[in-house]
């Protein structure tokens, strides 16, 4: 069932309707030691097991072998100023896909990317411990002038 608003059926117009669950289902990245064939969702609470199991076959054509839901409580941490906060809690849904299917989670940053990130970083540190160095340099003689010596 769908809360989506609709626009108002006038004569001559087709009715064109198309009806889209309210929910949503988050891709968890797996650890490692994890079969290939398991993958691991955080749906909403008022989500059931048969809601989770008819999305994934009827809107991603995923075939389904079992599918197991767990429920886990919300984080509490305390603030800088002692007041408690509770994060929300959550649903965490256990899927497993036939034995011939096996699941990749997608890899976002591929390496090339992680290797420019990280030359661009060693970049950005050694001019910024030169910039410190040339601050360093005559931190004790300020009131001298640079032309007398360094």
């Amino acid at each position: 069932m769908s809360s989506r608003l609709y626009p108002i059926f006038r004569k001559g117009n087709p009715r064109l309707r198309i009806f889209l669950p309210n929910f949503y289902m988050k891709l968890v990245k797996p650890k490692c030691n994890e079969p290939t064939n398991q993958v691991k969702f955080i749906i909403p609470l008022e989500m059931t097991d048969d809601d989770a199991k008819n999305y994934l076959e009827k809107i991603y054509n995923v075939e389904v072998v079992q599918l197991r839901t767990r429920l886990f409580e919300g984080e509490i941490k305390k603030n800088h100023k002692n007041y408690l906060i509770k994060d929300p809690d959550y649903r965490m849904a256990f899927v497993t896909l036939p034995e011939d299917q096996k699941f990749e989670f997608p890899d976002i940053f591929p390496q090339e990317k992680k290797d420019k990130e990280s030359k661009e970083q060693k970049r950005l540190i050694e001019q910024a411990a030169d910039l410190m160095k040339q601050r360093r340099r005559n931190w004790d003689r300020r009131d001298i002038p640079s032309w007398f010596g360094v």
